[in-house]
């Protein structure tokens, strides 16, 4: 059983909403941690968090998603360490781009921290935790100054890091595994004991959010129909300056579709194997006749004729 996530992603909410204010972002940072706290206890390690991954529900609640990569939180053999390099770049820690075991629990906080660190300004810290980053390095070398002084030139200037935040971050960022705060730490922070946004605020501002997020999905629906007409309209145009009684209609292109069908019928992708199966067939709640239209007018621009 699925369950609906009517909310959206966060990533969408935060990308096209902007940045969030210091108690909105710790609202959801600690419904993150107390998702990763019962994940940790249930014995798994989620292993590839990020904004594109946490999902709202109708209510506007964070929910986890996508444990495509999770694992035991104890290793496969019992150990307390993983070995599989998996995961997002920009998110994974410095252990796993080195290519060394990792402790699955320890690599989701980290993947945490970049997460609160993208909700809060809009932008990633680093292009990636690898000790070979110009950015990660400074914070890897305790230079944490010059790091947050790039990121105040990326903000013309403006101050939005509070020490409370910049303290959090770089200790859930050290390069030694060792050193970095465990959840239990994270949530006593200073900057966890600050404003929290109320639930009538987080309700009325993603509602804002979303009323955009839904207008710009609306606006890319359109264009791309809109496209898709002017393709077909121009096939149509083009098929027609030949044919004597003019473009043909919808039913006509559909008789045209089918006799497509029975003639490439031994194609078909039930005859394939399993494996390829997988690999080639896909769903669309879109009109088969756009779609075929669309697919052979890019065969056309690729050279391909049937």
């Amino acid at each position: 059983m699925l369950e609906l996530v009517g909310g959206g992603e966060l990533f969408d909410l935060v990308a096209l909403g902007g940045r969030l204010e210091e108690k909105y972002a710790r609202f959801y940072f600690k419904q993150l941690m107390d998702g990763l706290n019962y994940l940790h206890e249930s014995g798994y390690a989620h292993r590839d968090l990020k904004p594109e991954n946490l999902m709202l529900d109708n209510n506007f609640n964070l929910k986890i998603a996508d444990f495509g990569f999770a694992a035991p939180a104890q290793g496969r053999d019992g150990s307390g360490m993983l070995e599989t390099q998996l995961g997002t770049a920009s998110y994974m820690a410095p252990e796993i781009h080195l290519g060394k075991s990792y402790s699955g629990p320890g690599v989701d906080l980290f993947a945490s921290a970049i997460i609160l660190f993208v909700i809060l300004t809009q932008r990633p810290p680093f292009s990636s935790a690898n000790p070979s980053d110009p950015h990660y390095r400074l914070l890897a070398a305790n230079r944490a100054e010059i790091f947050w002084q790039a990121h105040k030139d990326a903000e013309e200037g403006e101050e939005i890091y509070s020490d409370e935040f910049k303290d959090l971050f770089e200790k859930m960022m050290a390069l030694n595994p060792a050193h970095r705060l465990k959840l239990e730490e994270v949530m006593s922070h200073p900057w966890m004991q600050g404003e929290f946004a109320s639930e009538d605020e987080i309700q009325a501002e993603f509602k804002r959010r979303k009323e955009i997020v839904d207008e710009e999905a609306h606006n890319e629906r359109e264009a791309k129909r809109g496209q898709r007409n002017d393709a077909t309209e121009k096939r149509k145009r083009t098929r027609g300056s030949g044919n004597p009684d003019g473009p043909l209609d919808k039913d006509e292109l559909e008789e045209q579709y089918r006799q497509l069908r029975a003639q490439y019928g031994e194609y078909e992708l039930n005859d394939y194997d399993a494996e390829v199966f997988n690999k080639t067939s896909f769903f669309t709640q879109g009109d088969c006749i756009d779609l075929f239209l669309e697919l052979q007018d890019h065969l056309d621009a690729l050279g391909v004729h049937a």
